[in-house]
């Protein structure tokens, strides 16, 4: 589930390429996230993948109708008269579902990673995301702290990355600036134990994760 957003210029290449005609500035349309930029009454297009036969979109808890799957299996929308809260996309027929929620203020910083067990050598590594969120762990994804990552024990920070590719930061280092929310570090063993990776940015409560080297 996503929120659309129109882009402020049209793109000039093909129709995947959503950035502007100079190409030094990219055009973000879709946003998984119900934190828009302004609060003030406006709608949003809310945008639902799914191959269940009807789904069911609710904010805060309030139906806004039900649509079946199209015949060519295109996304299914909703335009939404945008109040802060939860909005979910709900399958009649299955219990799957998806939320968005409105973030708060930035508190802090929630690591995670996709291996948490690992091997040693040249391809020993894992990728450690660090999201900014709120009290309640919500991403927030306007946040864009330098987060600083360390480790302890038996492994070193590989490189860093936040996928915006307007950043001029290096790919080697301890440091990087949030994007939309979030970074990752990629985290290579040295030797065999448990290696603790921290990640912390002024101002926010730090976090960790374990990754075990074997």
């Amino acid at each position: 589930m996503f929120r659309r957003v129109a882009p402020e210029q049209r793109a000039v290449t093909d129709p995947g390429y959503e950035g502007s005609p100079n190409r030094r500035a990219p055009v973000y349309t879709l946003f998984a996230d119900w934190t828009p930029r302004t609060a003030d009454a406006h709608e949003e297009n809310v945008e639902v993948y799914s191959n269940c036969a009807e789904v069911q979109l609710l904010l805060n808890g309030k139906s806004l109708g039900s649509k079946t799957l199209p015949k060519d299996a295109s996304s299914r929308n909703w335009r939404v008269a945008y109040e802060p809260g939860t909005i979910r996309a709900a399958c009649k027929s299955e219990d799957v579902s998806d939320e968005l929620r409105t973030a708060g203020k930035a508190a802090k910083i929630v690591v995670s990673t996709e291996r948490a067990k690992i091997v040693t050598g040249w391809d020993g590594v894992s990728y450690i995301t660090a999201r900014v969120t709120d009290e309640a762990g919500v991403m927030v994804p306007d946040a864009d702290r330098s987060i600083t990552f360390e480790t302890a024990g038996p492994g070193a920070i590989a490189a860093l990355d936040n996928a915006d590719y307007r950043s001029h930061e290096r790919f080697q280092g301890t440091s990087r600036k949030a994007f939309h929310g979030s970074c990752v570090a990629v985290m290579r063993a040295a030797g065999k134990g448990a290696i603790t990776i921290r990640a912390s940015a002024a101002g926010l409560a730090g976090g960790s994760v374990v990754v075990m080297a074997n």
